[in-house]
This record gives structure tokens, sequence and C-alpha cells, in this order.
């Protein structure tokens, strides 16, 4: 029940992401609001702004008043946030939605890989740890596939009306045991354990993990400040959670989503035309592929067998758009060879999927220090929409001043630098509980000081 609301409402951050996409069109068409060219790149740029936002706030929010606190009341603003847009009078309007949606896809962001780690134990973690995911990318082929049917109003009616669906689940699971602990709400911990685990003595065991934990940072303050995250032992994890997530967004998976429609053209009209749904269905078998490895490999192979596949495909679509652009035999050859690049396309995302697409956000639950989890949480998130909307607003630079050729052969180059750079630095997660994680940060932390 943990992991699944925590999924829907990765469907309901997603199905606001891929929003435009299939609306944009059916705005344009639509005698009853007027966008102009401009209009239009605000009403897609404007929510990773705003999540950057609800990102920093979101870190507060869940440190005072509870994980699932936060999490469930997210929903309601949520739902609002498609009325707007649905409603709209005007593009105000619909900018206006989107912006209350994009707080709340930065909150839910932080939240959810806080609330995951702290409800389910470690012998259930590594299969339900790939809900969001999978929900993350089912939201987006529900909004690609019926965007194709349903107008722009329509699709944010369907959005407005799902975004509730994780409540009921959230109204029957206690807050967290690690917040109610942190809290001084002992015996509220034992009750959330006892309702959580198979059996009483499992709960016991659980709730002496905790405590220990938390006698551990004993003499520390209550309330920690933004400064302990750049001290140790938060340093290390925090510092690597945050280049994954640069290292994700510079993978190029905006550019390779951008130039879908124009990979798929090449294959034929018909896959051309129906571009976001058949991208849509490559993200969900993905999905499916990353939760065996989330659930079976350690997250450093996971991320190294992401990154052979991720660089071997932008170097392929790198030289087809070479030859495209080159001209002459060069592009005879790439038009010969159609099929590759939509081979390329699907590889690209099959390997994003295994590794640099669940990997930073994996770590993100597993790998953060208990004492900071909040804080950190909403620190990383803000640098992934940081870095999301940088390498996005200089994506149209890159291909002006490059060219499509050297700006897949420039993410290759950056995938293939952030994993020799990090992979090394990155501490091991799989198999290994919250208590255990700090335990290894405070001890790298005393072998340093030493």
């Amino acid at each position: 029940m943990a992991a699944l609301s925590v999924g829907l409402g990765n469907m309901m951050a997603s199905m606001a992401m891929g929003y435009t996409s299939p609306a944009l069109p059916s705005m344009r068409a639509d005698p009853s609001i007027e966008i102009t060219t401009e209009e239009e790149s605000w009403v897609g740029a404007v929510m990773p702004l705003a999540a950057l936002f609800g990102s920093v706030v979101a870190g507060p929010l869940v440190d005072k008043f509870g994980r699932r606190f936060t999490l469930m009341h997210l929903n309601w603003p949520y739902c609002l946030s498609w009325i707007l847009i649905a409603s709209a009078g005007g593009v105000g309007g619909v900018v206006s939605g989107r912006v209350l949606g994009g707080m709340c896809v930065g909150v839910q962001a932080v939240v959810g890989s806080v609330f995951m780690p702290e409800m389910i134990q470690l012998e259930f973690r590594q299969v339900f740890v790939a809900f969001p995911a999978f929900f993350g990318n089912l939201g987006m082929l529900v909004s690609f596939a019926l965007g194709q049917a349903l107008s722009w109003r329509g699709l944010a009616r369907l959005g407005a009306s799902l975004s509730l669906l994780p409540v009921p689940l959230l109204l029957l699971l206690p807050e967290t045991p690690q917040h109610l602990t942190r809290t001084g709400q002992r015996e509220a911990s034992v009750r959330a354990l006892r309702q959580m685990r198979a059996s009483g003595s499992a709960a016991d065991r659980a709730q002496k993990e905790i405590e220990a934990g938390a006698a551990s940072r004993a003499g520390q303050q209550q309330e920690v400040s933004a400064l302990e995250l750049a001290r140790a032992p938060n340093l290390w994890p925090v510092g690597v959670a945050m280049g994954l997530m640069v290292a994700q967004q510079t993978t190029g998976i905006t550019a390779v989503v951008f130039f879908a429609s124009t990979i798929l053209a090449a294959a034929g009209e018909g896959l051309a035309a129906s571009a976001s749904v058949f991208l849509g269905a490559i993200n969900m078998l993905g999905t499916v592929v990353g939760i065996y490895c989330v659930a079976k490999m350690k997250r450093r192979d996971s991320l190294l067998l992401s990154t052979y596949g991720v660089v071997g495909a932008l170097l392929v679509l790198a030289a087809f758009f070479w030859a495209r652009e080159a001209g002459g035999a060069a592009m005879q050859l790439a038009n010969s060879l159609y099929l590759m690049p939509v081979v390329a396309l699907v590889a690209y995302m099959l390997c994003f999927a295994v590794g640099w697409g669940p990997v930073p956000w994996v770590f993100l639950g597993e790998g953060m220090p208990s004492q900071v989890r909040g804080k950190a949480a909403a620190t990383v998130v803000a640098v992934n929409w940081a870095s999301a909307f940088v390498v996005t607003k200089t994506f149209g630079w890159s291909l002006a001043t490059l060219g499509s050729a050297a700006t897949f052969l420039s993410y290759a180059a950056f995938t293939a630098a952030a994993a020799a750079l990090l992979r090394p630095a990155m501490p091991e997660t799989f198999g290994r509980s919250t208590p255990e994680m700090d335990k290894i940060y405070r001890d790298a932390a005393g072998k340093k000081q030493q």
C-alpha cells in the first residue's frame, strides 16, 4: 500500500510533466483559446521551474508535518491544478495550473523518496522500490495515448479525476516509524511497526535498530541545519546523489525524446505519427527491465551496464544525424540503414531504464543519512530540476551552434565521464538498511578524521 500510494503519486507527476506533448496541438486547434509560440514555450517550461521551488519547500514540510501527512494532503492541490487548466479561459489559467502542478511534482519527488524506504522493510524493498518508476512511465503512456483522443480540457479533467487515488491508501497507513521516533513518539512508532511487520518480534527488532541510530546522534541537535549537508558524514552521500542527478540529465534524455519523431520518421510515416505512444510503450518495457535489474543487481553494476548501452546508442544516433546533415553518399547510406536509428532509440530507452533512469532516485531513497533525509532529499531533487532546466534551455543553443550530431556526441562524452567519476565514489546500497548505511557513513567519517 505504501509503494502503491507513492506509485500513484508518481503517475500523476508524470502525467503533469507529459501533458504538453498531447495537449499543445489540441490547444492550437481550439478556437476558444489563443496561444502563441512564446506562450507555448512557457506552458512547457514553467513546470520544471515550479517543481524546483516545490522541492525546496518540501524538506521543511516533510520534517515538520511528517511524510504520510504531507503526501496525503498533497493530492488536493494536485486536483486543483488540473481543475484550473480544464476551466481556463486563456493561457494565463493554463500557466497558473501548470505552476501549481509543478510545485506538487517537486514536493512529490522529495516526499516519495523519503516515505518509501522508511515504510518498506529491507527484504521487500528491492521489488517495491521499482513501483514509482513503473507508475511514472504508466502515467506518461496514459497521457500520450489518451491525448490522441481527448482534447486538452478533457485530458486535464482526466488528471483531476485520477489525482485523489492515493488518498484512501494513505488514510489506512501510519506515519513512518523513523519520523515518529525522531519526534519523540516512541509508542506510536512501535504501533506503526506492529501494523506493518509480519510479527511483533520483527517490529521490536526494527524499533531497536531505529532507536540505535537515533542514540548515535543523541548529541546532535534535533533540527539539523542545511549546513549539515556539507559536513561529514553527510557530504559523501549527498554529494554523490547530486552528481547522479546532474549526470542523469546530461545523458541527453531530453534530446532523445525531442528527436524521437525525427528518428521514427526515418522508418516510416506510421511510426512518426504515433511517436509519442511508441515512446511511452518503450518506456513501459524499459521499466519492466529496470524492475528486474533493481531487484537483482547492485546499483553500481546497473549504472555500468546502463552506461555501455546509453553511450553506444548515442554514438549511433550521432553518426546517423551526421550522415543526414552531410548529404551525398553519407546521406544515402543513412537512408538505406533507416532501421538503425530506431534500434538505437529503443536500446537507449531500455538501457536508460536499467541504470541512469532509476538509480539516482533509488540511491536518493536508500542512501541518504536518516538524520538529514528530508533536507537532503529536498536539496538533491532541487539539483535535479535545476539541471533539467539548464539542459533543456541549452538544448536549442547546442543544436544551433554545434549541430545535432555533435550534441548527441557531447551527451555520450558526458555520460561516460559521469560514470567514470561517480561510480567508484558511489556507496553501494543494495541489500543494506538505513541504519547500516548510517553506520557506513559514520565509520568513513571517523576514519577520515583519524
